[in-house]
């Protein structure tokens, strides 16, 4: 009687019901089966092709893979086929496969399939021909992969000096007028004593990295310099980048839209740049394979809504607007409601910044949140602030009073082109503790940069 309720293996009931791709990836994981792993792909048409082939390269399962998948899975065969070459240092004949495999109709079969191909290239020293593989590829990396491509794309850029030369070269650019401002040049070459403590001082001041930090940063310095021993200037400057960059390090994060769908709702002034970060941010987005519809909730104003449009046609993705002094909440239900209905990946709010009028503002903050969260739980997943980086102290003001009227995740700073105040970074790290996403050091969409401490405390030392 025992044996008649006895359970039955996986193996068993795949063997009764075999099209269940999950499971047969499954128990390639759990028994190390090539066969297993090739019915994965067969029965889900490819579309686990990326958690198969990590499974495939964890168990050394690729040729056995390989052996068990058909010849009607051309491209995906071809894929595993190159993988083995390669593997076995067969560029020539693994990059034949490749090629086949990235005429597949399967976007991530493609993926792979020329990542693989830009791979090989490096291997061969042809970097700037695998640099331009990876800028073709870019747009539709999947978002699993998209570290791993950034990664194969900046050794990439540096091979080719194409990183130091291009994006820094215009991320220094970008930050000229606080670089001059802070003019950290004057002190090479001298002995610390009190007096360079104090000009060092008042040049952190006057770059808008607030009193307060500036101060701290100063005391931090004198104890490092008693404590390293430290005799020289430029000693002292290295220290001060390292105490920057550990600070700046604390507060930076990528943009969080791991959710499908997910909602990033965007809040700012009028005249900060809101509505062109939107523009910019749904172009990039988009360049990365997202689906993206924007929803003009700044009903306030016509010119809003209208500018928004602009944006939404520019970075060619959809928007949902109401009319002239509409409820703003009902045009993000219905935002939301055609996000679902198109199966789009993200939504990206625009919302109106009147601060002069602070309880009314927080009451359509909220009401807006609470259409978001009851049609799709958990988002948003953003809350992004817009700053303007000209304003210097009074951007640290406004970040404060938005922080009463909701929880702000993530700030964008934008025009540090065109101040001499881009200390006001270091400030807002140090004293708001929210992470910065996003920079604007310039007018082209390219210069809407995630934020990278590293990069930009450099930035203001070269």
């Amino acid at each position: 009687m025992l044996g008649f309720f006895k359970r039955k293996s996986l193996r068993d009931e795949l063997k009764e019901n075999p099209n269940q791709p999950e499971k047969w990836l499954k128990l390639a994981e759990k028994e190390s089966d090539g066969e297993a792993l090739a019915n994965a792909l067969i029965y889900s048409d490819g579309s686990l092709i990326i958690e198969a082939l990590k499974l495939a390269k964890e168990k050394n399962l690729i040729e056995e893979t390989l052996k068990h998948l058909p010849e009607s899975e051309k491209e995906i065969k071809a894929l595993f086929a190159g993988l083995n070459e390669k593997k076995n240092n067969n560029l020539s004949r693994a990059r034949n496969f490749f090629e086949t495999a990235a005429q597949s109709k399967n976007g991530k079969v493609r993926f792979l399939a020329s990542y693989n191909i830009a791979e090989i290239l490096k291997q061969e020293g042809l970097y700037n021909e695998a640099l331009k593989k990876v800028e073709e590829i870019e747009p539709a990396v999947p978002e699993s992969e998209k570290k791993t491509l950034q990664k194969l794309k900046k050794e990439l850029e540096e091979k080719t000096g194409k990183r130091k030369t291009g994006f820094f070269k215009s991320f220094k650019e970008g930050l000229k007028k606080t670089r001059e401002a802070l003019n950290f040049s004057v002190f090479k070459g001298r002995e610390i004593d009190e007096e360079l403590f104090e000009e060092l001082e008042e040049r952190l001041i006057l770059a808008d990295i607030g009193v307060k930090t500036s101060l701290q940063l100063i005391e931090e310095l004198r104890k490092e310099t008693k404590k390293r021993k430290l005799k020289t200037s430029d000693e002292l400057l290295e220290v001060l980048k390292e105490k920057l960059k550990s600070l700046l390090s604390q507060y930076a994060g990528e943009l969080k839209i791991e959710n499908q769908p997910s909602v990033i709702l965007v809040l700012g002034v009028n005249g900060v740049g809101k509505t062109t970060t939107i523009g910019k941010l749904a172009k990039q987005l988009k360049d990365r394979g997202k689906s993206v519809l924007l929803a003009a909730a700044d009903t306030f104003r016509a010119a809003a809504i209208e500018q928004l449009e602009v944006w939404a046609e520019r970075a060619g993705v959809r928007i949902v607007k109401g009319s002239e002094g509409a409820d703003p909440a009902s045009v993000v239900f219905d935002a939301v409601q055609s996000l679902k209905a198109k199966g789009e990946n993200i939504l990206i709010v625009d919302t109106a910044g009147r601060l002069h009028n602070k309880d009314r503002l927080m009451k359509e903050i909220k009401k807006i949140k609470k259409v978001i969260s009851r049609e799709i739980p958990g988002e948003p997943s953003e809350i992004l602030l817009v700053l303007d980086a000209n304003t210097g102290q009074n951007a640290i003001s406004q970040a404060k009073a938005f922080k009463e009227i909701t929880d702000v995740t993530g700030i964008v700073l934008t025009k540090l082109d065109g101040t001499a105040k881009g200390g006001i970074v270091i400030a807002i790290a140090s004293e708001l503790k929210i992470p910065i996403k996003y920079i604007g050091i310039g007018e082209k969409i390219e210069d809407l940069r995630p934020f990278n401490p590293e990069e930009f405390v450099e930035g203001l030392f070269s």
